[in-house]
Formats: structure tokens, sequence, C-alpha cells
């Protein structure tokens, strides 16, 4: 059976053919006289099974059935719509054993339709019979020549004006004599058009919109399919493609030439199966050639090409020209101003429990209409509102997104200061004094010509060189020698000496030595609560006076030497705690001299800006400042030798280290 429409145009008449695949007894476009269930059917089970000489599917339903069945070709497979019916079963493709059968997919083509797609390996004669809440269809052992008999194409009617419409989606045959048009359906479903939830029905998915409401209702016009085939994997779109406009229309070859563009839009609507509608400025002719291109791009082209727009109603699709959208949506937005000016406002008043209200005055004004206006009484934490009616709604989910209680946040902050010292001092003292005297003259031996150099060893009776003058008579004078190295300890803890005198020479040697160790601690655990996004402050320490003399005017000003801890937090949504920290420590260091009697300061802070976890710790900052000296005093040359220089050389060292951690806390509050 064919069937032809018949496009006229001002040139001609064009014939349009469509072939349609033959009605079997009992196939395709079959339907039940009533089968209405009150409420969504759901599919719960579907097989395939061999009945005698026939494979049988079965698509079992929890209740009353309604369908409609399509044969389709170029692969072979037969589709079945269920209107009013969900799918109940997780499994969305079943396997088969038995021919043609190949497979039999599954799939939730709308919310309110359930489409089972049976694949056939060959065209096959079958039959549809519902009993109950069960649905069968048997498929014959022999295959008809159902392929041979849709390739029969119509001849036109018109062979200076033709254009056909043929089942074969293969390449656009080449162009006949006599400006001849060739326009091909596609050979076959899209591969990857499953099981995903329908597509909102918007002018970028006017393709999807139109599978959904046309089905597969005629022969070779193909419809989106309801089940992928499980052998593809699914198509994974790039993140910069996403937005990108995406057509789901069947792909078409187009091959027109000079064709008005009335007539084009008659043939979109064969496709597609929407209800087309032109405005009575849309005119023109067309002009394409396309290949395997998404009907619903080819329709997008047409349109820009033209200066032209579309909208979708339903299933009903309207064209007109750019000018005439742009105006009818200028018309609409000047009657709805003319409303809005037209309805009296109203004046409400909202009082705030957690947000306050003259914060909120900013924000709201952007959502009021252009009559409205909104004002804070501080007094009440209440806002007065005066607008339209059809703005309060927005305005009062507005306020109560806003107005609500914020969680609060405890924040601990510890500031851990430890110092170490070590101090080694290690000095010697030598001296010799003696005297060698004979009738003829006398040879001496004395030490430092420096009178405060004199060994701290006196001695009774005065050896023959002294520091200075001996003491009473010679036999009972005391004095010390003095000393050719003195390098003591400056503050010894422990020392050895040695001394020997005779009548010729005395000698003194002192060794001084002193070692201390200092550990220090200093712990500030500051802590403040505080709500999510405001800022908190605790601060404890003293306040320095400082005066200054300005055009003999005396002030004074105060200085803070305190531990001073200052936060922001933000709470985020998966419960971290974002935070604007400033943690000082500040104290009056006594280790230096005022300057004009004003004391310096010992500072240790840290700012930062840090993400944690409800509970975790974390080191925000930290210093450590390590200082090592050593000291050498010694005698010329002497303190050079190895080993015996020791006997002429202090060596003093001292090292010091000191390190500064900060440590944050914050803990989420219940409730």
């Amino acid at each position: 059976m064919k069937t032809y429409w018949p496009v006229f145009r001002p040139s001609g008449l064009i014939l349009a053919a469509v072939m349609l695949v033959p009605h079997m007894a009992g196939a395709q476009s079959a339907k039940p006289a009533t089968a209405t269930a009150s409420s969504e059917t759901a599919v719960a089970q579907v097989g395939v099974d061999r009945v005698g000489q026939q494979t049988v599917v079965r698509v079992q339903g929890d209740g009353p059935l309604s369908y409609h069945v399509t044969r389709m070709s170029d692969p072979a497979r037969v589709v079945v719509d269920f209107d009013g019916a969900r799918l109940a079963t997780p499994r969305n493709t079943v396997a088969s054993d038995y021919e043609p059968v190949q497979r039999v997919r599954l799939g939730q083509a709308r919310p309110d339709q359930v489409r089972v797609v049976i694949d056939l390996d060959s065209p096959r004669e079958f039959s549809v019979e519902l009993k109950d809440q069960a649905l069968t269809v048997a498929f014959s052992d022999g295959a008809k020549a159902v392929a041979a008999k849709s390739a029969a194409v119509a001849k036109p009617v018109d062979k200076a004006n033709e254009k056909t419409i043929s089942a074969d989606a293969a390449k656009p045959a080449a162009a006949q004599p006599g400006n001849a048009q060739n326009f091909a359906l596609p050979k076959t479903l899209s591969a990857n058009a499953a099981l995903a939830s329908p597509l909102p029905q918007s002018l970028s998915t006017i393709g999807a919109t139109a599978a959904a409401l046309n089905g597969a209702s005629s022969g070779q016009v193909a419809a989106t399919p309801a089940v992928a085939d499980p052998s593809q994997p699914p198509v994974i779109r790039p993140a910069a493609a996403v937005d990108a406009k995406r057509y789901s229309g069947e792909a078409i070859s187009v091959n027109l030439k000079d064709v008005d563009l009335k007539d084009f839009f008659r043939l979109v609507h064969e496709i597609s199966g929407l209800n087309v509608v032109l405005d009575p400025a849309v005119r023109g002719n067309v002009t394409i050639v396309l290949d395997e291109v998404p009907w619903d791009q080819a329709l997008d082209i047409v349109l820009r090409n033209n200066g032209l727009s579309k909208e979708l109603d339903g299933n009903v699709l309207r064209i007109a020209t750019l000018d005439t959208m742009k105006r009818e949506a200028n018309d609409r937005g000047a009657l709805a101003k003319a409303v809005s000016d037209s309805v009296p406002p109203v004046t409400v008043t909202r009082i705030l429990s957690y947000a306050k209200a003259s914060e909120l005055v900013t924000p709201l004004k952007r959502f009021l209409s252009t009559r409205g206006d909104v004002m804070a009484i501080d007094r009440s934490n209440t806002l007065v509102i005066r607008d339209i009616p059809d703005s309060m709604p927005q305005v009062d989910n507005l306020i109560r997104q806003l107005d609500r209680k914020s969680q609060q946040v405890e924040i601990q902050a510890r500031v851990v200061q430890a110092s170490r010292t070590f101090a080694r001092d290690i000095g010697t003292q030598f001296g010799v004094a003696g005297v060698n005297a004979t009738p003829s003259s006398a040879n001496f031996l004395g030490g430092s010509p420096i009178a405060t150099n004199a060994s701290p060893i006196v001695h009774m009776p005065a050896p023959p060189i002294v520091v200075g003058t001996p003491t009473a008579s010679s036999s009972t004078s005391t004095g010390s020698i003095p000393l050719m190295s003195n390098f003591p300890a400056v503050a010894p803890t422990s020392g050895l000496s040695f001394s020997h005198i005779s009548p010729n020479f005395t000698l003194d040697f002192l060794i001084t030595a002193a070692e201390s160790k200092g550990v220090g601690k200093l712990l500030s655990s500051p802590q403040l609560v505080t709500q999510n996004n405001a800022t908190a402050i605790v601060k404890q320490g003293t306040q320095v006076p400082i005066q200054t003399t300005i055009n003999n005017t005396i002030s004074v000003q105060y200085i803070d030497a305190v531990l001073k801890l200052q936060v922001t937090p933000q709470i985020t949504a998966d419960g971290n705690v974002f935070m604007d920290v400033l943690v000082e420590n500040t104290q009056i260091d006594n280790g230096v001299p005022l300057v004009n009697g004003i004391p310096a300061l010992d500072t240790q802070s840290a700012q930062t800006k840090v993400l944690i976890g409800d509970g975790g710790t974390v080191v925000i900052g930290g210093v450590m400042v390590s200082q090592q000296q050593t000291n050498v005093f010694q005698v010329p040359l002497l303190g050079s030798i190895p080993l015996i220089g020791h006997l002429f050389k202090e060596t003093s060292v001292n090292v010091s280290s000191q390190e500064l951690l900060f440590f944050l806390t914050p803990r989420l509050l219940p409730g």
C-alpha cells in the first residue's frame, strides 16, 4: 500500500510520495478497541518463548494495557508503545535464543509511556493478541519478502518537478534531469538514545518532543528509540560541549532546489509528526543539500538562512519571522507592564527573627517591581514592604531563605613559645716571677706590666717580684705576682689552681670554668564563640600609654600589648570551616632600654586564611630562631699553639633557640 501527499506551489504540482511498509494482519498501527486504565499500569515482566512453530514475545502488566504497534525496517524491528504505563522491571534488555527475535529492549520513552523494541534478524509476519493483562506478539518461521515489497518506489506524477521520500537513507541519489529533488528518510534509529529521561519541550529539543509525540506510527518515519543498544558504550560529551546546542532528530538526507518554504515545512510536518503553523509573513524558496543531518538541525539551518524563528506549544510548531517574534515579545512585555501598573499596591510588614532588618533592605529592593519599596525599622527589627501583590510571594520566599538561624562556631587558639639556652666559659690565668741575684748583677723575670693583672693567690712571705709594694717587713710581708696571661671565666662557678714558691721564683696557674642551661615554655590559649560569617575578637593584656606633644598640645595614645585572637569563620556546605584568622601576642620587652620613657614591644603574630574540618587542628604559623656565639681571648702566638695554647686563652660558647607555634581548632556547636 502506498500513500501520497500532494504539495502545491505556484510553479506547478509537486508530489511527495512516502513509502509505507505494507500492513500485515494484526501488525503495525494495530490498536485495541479500549484499554484505558484509571492509573498507570506497570510493565512487570517481558519474556521470549517458543510455542510450536512460532516465537512469542510476552509482555505482562499488572493492569489493563493500552498499546499501539509499529513495524520498522532497516534494521527490521517491531515497536510496541504502552500508553499510561511505567517500567517496573530493572532489566532493559532481554536476550533471545529463538529466531527471528534477536533481543527485546525496554525503555521509558516518556513519563507515561513504555516502549518495547523487538529486534529481528529479518522482516517477518507477526500477530498481536491482548488477553487479560498480557500482550503477546507471535512471529512465524517463514521469512516474507517484506523488504522487497517495501523497496518499491511510487512513480512520480510530475517527473519535471519530482520530490521523493524513500525508505532507503543511503546517500541521496543524483539529481535527475529537470531539476528533480530527492528527499531520503533515515535508514536506522540512533544507536544511543535510550533510557534517558524525556527531554523538556523546548525549542532546542524539538526533535525529542516530536519523536515522543509521533512515536513510530508511520512506516519509514522513524522515532527516537526506546532502548539503547547495550553493545554500544554511552556517549560521554566533553565538559566544553555540554552547553552546545544538541539535536536529537532522525538523520536525513536532503537535496532540494528552489523549493517553496511552505512546501519544505510541510515535509517537516510529515517527518516529525508535529502540527506546523506558518505566519502569513513567511515566504521564500530554499535550496539545500544535506547528507545524514538531524532533521531538527536542518530545520534550524533553514530558519536562520531565511530570518525565521520557531516556538513549540505542545505538539504545535509555529514558525514566524524574527520581526514578528520580536514585536510579539515587546507587546507581551508592554501588556505585562500595563497590567502591573493597573494593580493597586499593598503594604505588608515582616518581623525578622535572626537577620538584621537594615541588612536586607538592599537585596530585597532588587526583587521588587518598579513601583515597590522597602524600609527597615531597627527598633522592632521589622521590614515594611509596599509593592504589587504578584511580587509578594517572591519577596516572602527570599525573606524565609535569609532570615534563618546561623550556626555557631567555637574556636580555640594556642600560642606556644619555647626557648632553650646554653652557655659555657673556660678561662686560664698564668703567672711566673723570679730573681737571680749575684754580687755583680741581678736578673728579674716578671709577668704583665699592667698593675691590675695580679694573681689572685697571695703569697707569704712575698715572692721575689710582686705587684705593688710588699706589706710589712720582708720576713712577714705578703704579695701577689703579676700574671703573664689573665683570661678568667666571666662568672666562674668552678676552678683549679696550682702555685709554687721558692727563694728564686714563684709560679701561679689557675683554671676557672662555668656552664649553664635553660629551658622556657609559654602557652597562651585564647578561646571564643561566634556565628557563621561574623567576626569575633578576644584579647587580654596591657595598654601602653605613649605621650606626644604637637603644637604645644600634649596627647596620650595607648598601644595594645595584648594577646589577641580575631576570627571570621565561614561554614561550608560539607561541614568544614573556612576561617580568616589573626593571632597576635605582644608583650613589653624589658630587656630593651626605654626610649623617652616608652618601652619596647615584643610581638609574635600570624594572619592567614585556612580551611579545616570540624574538630581538626591546624598549625597556621611558626617561627624558629636559633643563635650560636663563640668567643676566644688568648695570648698572641702562644694561644695558637696546639694543646699548650689552651693555657693561654679563654673560650666562651653561647647557644640559644626560640620556637613559636600557632595552633587553631574550630568546632561546630550543635543546634
